[in-house]
């Protein structure tokens, strides 16, 4: 017991770890998500002009995500990164309710739950 309290990260021990895997698994999605809308998917050109935003507005979005992805892995800026995927998120949520049938807007609901879980132990000493 005493290696592992020695070489095991603080960030992994307990509930941290359990943490730090669903910001990895969090992070992944939004990097695969980023990447399709940078590709140019057509799903997601034709999504993005059905709901009335343009093709740089897509493109932030993704940018967005990727920025938002990184400081969700990096220990010192998770707590920003989950609160700057939190609006991208509530944008999604927000558009899909407005657009879509109201079952749309579940997805980006869960991930909005997932993301605020996998930050919970990253947040600042002031919010404890």
């Amino acid at each position: 017991m005493t290696w592992l309290t020695c070489t095991v990260p603080m960030e992994w021990r307990g509930w941290g770890l359990g943490a730090f895997v669903l910001r990895v698994l969090v992070a992944a999605f939004f990097v695969m998500m980023a990447l399709k809308n940078l590709s140019g998917d057509a799903t997601m050109v034709a999504d993005f002009r059905r709901w009335g935003y343009s093709d740089g507005f897509r493109q932030l979005t993704a940018w967005m995500q990727i920025m938002g992805a990184v400081l969700l892995l990096l220990p010192s800026a998770s707590f920003v990164g989950g609160v700057f995927l939190g609006g991208v998120l509530l944008g999604a949520i927000v558009t899909h309710a407005v657009h879509d049938p109201p079952m749309a807007a579940l997805s980006p609901l869960v991930f909005l739950v997932l993301v605020s879980v996998s930050v919970v132990s990253r947040r600042p000493d002031i919010l404890r």
